[in-house]
């Protein structure tokens, strides 16, 4: 498995290979809401999608939501607010007449960014995209490497949290206490609080797997509707 590892000082998130289009392309809105891990709307939150040869950024309103319209494409996404870890996720792609929501959880960043970090996998087949997992920590368990969140300080609020790992691919994202990913089979499997998300699909459980073929992974074991 051939996966690339590094410090990140990255935090999340709750919780389609096509080059940009031409200027005949009619652009499709994103839109969604930036929240802090209490759900309370980050104002002023600066979003940036970029294709690798130029950025489009929007800002978000008052109430924490943003929109921007983009032509079909490849993006990354990036999401910095004062105050809190700058918020990276997967590659993804952008196709005609796709709805596309991404609704995103910033966390307060700690002194010690170091506590979160992230794996880039290979890419998925037949997609041009790279998996991500974001973690605090991991280790391995029957033969396969588990990643779980990073540990718990106090965000201001006088609580200490748990965050989980997160794992995002092209559209969909899952957040969960434990998660693995079998880069071979291209098998995602998540356990404890389950919450995903893939654009207009949501859902949760306590153990979810997924199977990543092509650009839109199909559910193997049915999480509890939202």
């Amino acid at each position: 498995m051939n996966i690339k590892s590094q410090a990140c000082c990255t935090a999340l998130l709750l919780l389609v290979p096509l080059s940009v289009g031409s200027k005949e392309a009619v652009a499709t809105k994103i839109e969604g809401v930036v929240v802090d891990i209490t759900d309370a709307r980050i104002w002023n939150a600066t979003l940036t999608f970029g294709t690798g040869n130029r950025d489009y950024r929007t800002k978000t309103q008052p109430d924490g939501t943003y929109s921007i319209e983009l032509k079909p494409g490849t993006y990354s996404v990036k999401a910095e607010s004062h105050g809190f870890c700058t918020l990276r996720r997967s590659g993804f792609v952008l196709q005609k007449h796709t709805a596309v929501r991404f609704n995103l959880q910033m966390w307060v960043c700690p002194t010690d960014v170091d506590f979160v970090r992230y794996i880039e996998f290979e890419e998925v087949p037949h997609t041009h995209l790279k998996p991500l997992v974001l973690y605090g920590e991991s280790d391995f368990r029957s033969g396969q490497q588990l990643f779980k969140g990073p540990n718990t300080f106090n965000d201001g609020t006088g609580h200490y949290r748990q965050y989980p790992a997160i794992f995002t691919f092209n559209l969909l994202t899952v957040q969960a206490k434990e998660i693995k990913y079998d880069s071979t089979k291209h098998l995602l499997s998540a356990s404890g609080n389950v919450r995903w998300e893939d654009t207009n699909d949501s859902g949760t459980g306590e153990n979810v797997q997924f199977k990543l073929d092509g650009l839109r992974p199909s559910i193997l074991h049915n999480p509890q509707s939202e």
